[in-house]
């Protein structure tokens, strides 16, 4: 057990460190592509502030191994991360992307995403590929379904931490 802290705002306002009244040493998690954080316990030092210290630079040296030195800066800037979250059976082909049958009668694929807007929120938006009528984009529902499973690759890849499902997840460079 630790004793009071003398700097609590610190721990409190510093991503992916943490010193829980329950630990003795505190405690380095950084994320990995997998999902899982890597945890590693700090040895204290002579003051709180140094143990902090040392804290930051084993998170700020293991971070950018891990990730990349921009995708990085942009985990630690936002203040919550993007990872997809995928089931264990989506409603589609792959995450994000489903068949939508419309009240009026058409029928659409469409690609969902979260982007970061600027001031940290999430915004969920959509693309839509419809088929089978004369006014669609799309003649047949395969060419619709690959249209939307490209976008959601694409937004994947600009807005999303990590790319891949399950054990062939990578950090997205």
């Amino acid at each position: 057990m630790r004793d009071k802290l003398q700097l609590p705002q610190l721990w409190e306002n510093t991503k992916y460190v943490s010193w829980p009244h329950s630990h003795d040493n505190p405690v380095v998690r950084i994320p990995r592509p997998s999902g899982q954080p890597e945890s590693r316990s700090i040895a204290r030092q002579s003051s709180e502030y140094d143990t902090f210290l040392c804290c930051l630079e084993y998170r700020d040296q293991r971070g950018p191994e891990i990730w990349g030195e921009q995708r990085w800066a942009d985990l630690l800037h936002v203040t919550k991360r993007s990872v997809a979250k995928h089931r264990t059976t989506p409603a589609g082909p792959i995450t994000g992307v489903f068949h939508y049958e419309r009240p009026n009668g058409t029928t659409v694929w469409t690609a969902t995403w979260y982007e970061r807007r600027p001031d940290g929120r999430s915004h969920k938006r959509s693309q839509h590929f419809s088929y089978g009528t004369p006014k669609s984009r799309f003649a047949t529902s395969e060419q619709a379904k690959a249209a939307a499973i490209e976008k959601r690759q694409q937004e994947e890849a600009r807005w999303y931490s990590t790319l891949g499902v399950g054990e062939t997840r990578i950090a997205n460079r």
